[in-house]
């Protein structure tokens, strides 16, 4: 989806990648920072935010239907009428090339300002550095004055690391079982029919609790129960953060399926910048744009030595703090933060 208009040097294009569950929709998730005057200004800039490869949103996923000759299949059954589990297997670096593409060659991109993205995002936006953000890259670009470039001038990744490390992929192999454990799964072999649902109710309630805080969910929570239950503990007990997960859990049903679920965090888990490129240290020590690497102090999923880091591998990289109670979620949350930090680096930054 895009926001704003392309200016005429096709130069003023701001992409924002969007986090596991979200999608292309900016205004839907991050729209208090979209619109004229905002710090995504669509008066000023041409904003672009596309779907994951492999979301249920858009382009192309597991609940894609599988052509065949041009056609689809022809059966009464959804499982085979889409690629569901089979799938393939996509990183990191296969979505943001197949974005850069997008940009050049389909809306003729010039160059890009700035690529901007928190958790799933901010790893995007760590690849289209490693990939576009040097004179050396094969997407690197001629300036007016006819000098190599890079297509991408600057990039704002918030709430990653460089790669996602043993305690990332446990939490999301969690969630994953949670979902296997479901007798819908079927051994692997789900029915788009009849889905794993319940599995993927308890992935997402999983998930809800690693992007919060001990603090933030005792501040919100504490104790409290729905009704006044005697005795007030056991498994009659009606707590607050119970039936808060138990709705997350099933609001989320409406709008995701487990297969692509399990397929978006397993491309989470792809995510390493350094692999094949002599490590992260190599692979960042040659992008020279502007980095601002935004951390959490809270954040439980991505902690904030990970954003220290990565920061001391860009040479032109610069950590600033979120302060919140909210975790990882602080990125979604705390807008007025994250947008004075991004605002002050694009005013910047070419």
């Amino acid at each position: 989806m895009t926001y704003g208009k392309l200016n005429e040097a096709r130069d003023n294009v701001l992409v924002i990648c969007h986090a596991l569950t979200g999608n292309a929709s900016l205004h839907s998730w991050w729209g208090d920072l979209l619109g004229p005057g905002q710090v995504f200004d669509t008066s000023r800039y041409f904003v672009v935010c596309a779907n994951i490869l492999g979301s249920c949103y858009g382009s192309t996923g597991p609940a894609s239907p599988v052509l065949a000759g041009g056609e689809l299949a022809k059966t009464d059954s959804v499982s085979e009428r889409v690629y569901g589990i089979d799938f393939p297997d996509v990183s990191v670096k296969d979505t943001v090339r197949l974005q850069l593409h997008m940009l050049q060659d389909e809306l003729k991109i010039r160059s890009v300002k700035s690529v901007i993205g928190g958790s799933f995002g901010g790893m995007q936006a760590l690849e289209y550095a490693a990939q576009a953000g040097s004179i050396k890259s094969p997407f690197a670009v001629n300036d007016e004055n006819n000098r190599a470039a890079p297509f991408v001038r600057s990039v704002v990744p918030i709430a990653c690391g460089a790669r996602h490390t043993a305690w990332q992929i446990a939490i999301s192999e969690v969630q994953r079982q949670a979902i296997y454990a479901d007798p819908k799964w079927n051994n692997g072999s789900p029915s788009w029919d009849d889905p794993p649902l319940a599995g993927l109710s308890v992935a997402r309630q999983i998930g809800m609790v690693s992007y919060r805080t001990a603090k933030g969910y005792e501040d919100k929570f504490g104790r409290t129960l729905k009704d006044d239950t005697t005795p007030p503990y056991g498994a009659k007990a009606p707590w607050e953060v119970k039936s808060y997960l138990e709705y997350q859990g099933y609001k989320f049903l409406s709008r995701f399926d487990p297969v692509t679920y399990i397929k978006l965090t397993e491309q989470m888990d792809s995510h390493d910048v350094g692999r094949n490129r002599g490590g992260a240290e190599k692979a960042l020590g040659c992008v020279n744009i502007p980095a601002l690497v935004l951390g959490i102090d809270s954040d439980v999923l991505y902690p904030l030595h990970e954003q220290e880091e990565l920061a001391s591998l860009f040479p032109n990289g610069e950590l600033k703090v979120i302060e919140s109670d909210a975790g990882h979620d602080g990125f979604l949350l705390e807008q007025v933060q994250v947008a004075n930090y991004i605002s002050d680096f694009l005013s910047s930054h070419d």
